[in-house]
């Protein structure tokens, strides 16, 4: 008995399509409704591109109700939508076309995110996936569209969260040494000065004992954007742990950060924080990075500058060499 026409892999086991079971033919009138039932059941827009042997892309389906369906639904009369497509995705254009051309030659998926703009909203992030599918005459992506616009903003707060003080906003322990490592490795590399900062607030606990945790949060908020206020771009403050903050100075030698620190300590003790009369000073500790030492080293030396400014009395800036130069 005559069967209908069906494709078969390299075993003789008919080939089934992942995103389309039992779906008709590319060139089939009913292969409308089969995509319109899919996306029926994807929070996102179902589309079919093909390729043929000229190279021309043209979108022969798309279904589905999100907005950006405005706006890619007219290249479906395009006979060629490559120039169209790089219109519409500017800068992330390359990289589409240059997952489209390796899914072409190696018949592997298309997975790739971009950001579009849409209909009188602002740009939004799109995952898209798709599998390909080799015809006589070129190629056709069978695919899902998907706004991942949430997913991505909380991918970044993640981020965000993972290198910030919740507190001051400022950078935390963990951002601040992973950019010492780099600052270090350049400056070794290139021979250039770089210097590190501790800074700790004097007498901390009693300002929480006295006023209270709530107006002591508000000092080294105040704090902190007091000594922001007088860096460079360059510059690297971050909050290391309670009262202590470290301030990464590339491109400076410790002679001229301690006058930098000089300045620091005299604008915190003429600030007003908000306390009565009581007085907010500062500590600080200053070294340089020498060639042949490390991160830790660096570390280890700037904290025993910084100690010693506590044990000197508090309010000053203290510098002297790091040990493994002497």
């Amino acid at each position: 008995m005559a069967q209908g026409p069906s494709t078969s892999d390299a075993s003789g086991a008919a080939a089934i399509d992942p995103l389309l079971p039992d779906a008709p033919g590319p060139d089939s009138e009913s292969a409308l409704p089969s995509y319109a039932d899919v996306s029926v059941k994807i929070p996102g827009l179902v589309f079919q591109l093909r390729r043929d042997a000229r190279g021309r892309l043209q979108l022969t389906e798309l279904v589905g109700s999100d907005p950006i369906a405005a706006v890619l639904s007219p290249l479906r009369d395009v006979l060629d939508i490559r120039q169209r497509l790089g219109d519409l995705m500017g800068e992330a254009y390359t990289e589409v076309m240059r997952s489209v051309e390796h899914s072409a030659h190696w018949l592997s998926p298309i997975t790739t995110r971009l950001r579009l703009a849409c209909p009188e909203s602002a740009p939004r992030w799109y995952s898209i996936q798709a599998i390909p599918e080799r015809l006589d005459d070129g190629i056709v992506w069978h695919g899902v569209m998907v706004d991942i616009e949430e997913q991505v903003a909380e991918e970044q707060r993640l981020r965000y969260l993972s290198g910030t003080d919740e507190l001051t906003g400022l950078a935390n322990r963990r951002a601040f040494m992973g950019q010492l490592e780099r600052a270090v490795s350049l400056s070794t590399r290139h021979a250039t000065a770089l210097s590190v900062m501790l800074l700790d607030l004097d007498h901390f606990a009693l300002i929480n004992d006295t006023w209270g945790e709530g107006l002591g949060d508000r000092v080294l908020c105040q704090l902190a954007a007091l000594v922001a206020s007088q860096l460079r771009q360059e510059d690297l403050l971050a909050r290391m742990g309670s009262d202590e903050f470290a301030l990464l100075v590339p491109l400076t030698p410790a002679g001229r950060s301690r006058e930098l620190g000089e300045r620091l300590c005299q604008s915190a003790a003429r600030h007003d924080f908000g306390i009565g009369r009581q007085k907010v000073t500062v500590s600080i500790g200053i070294s340089d990075f020498v060639r042949g030492g490390n991160s830790a080293q660096l570390m280890q030396s700037v904290h025993a500058n910084l100690m010693d400014a506590k044990r000197l009395g508090r309010n000053r800036v203290v510098h002297r060499w790091a040990p493994w130069k002497e």
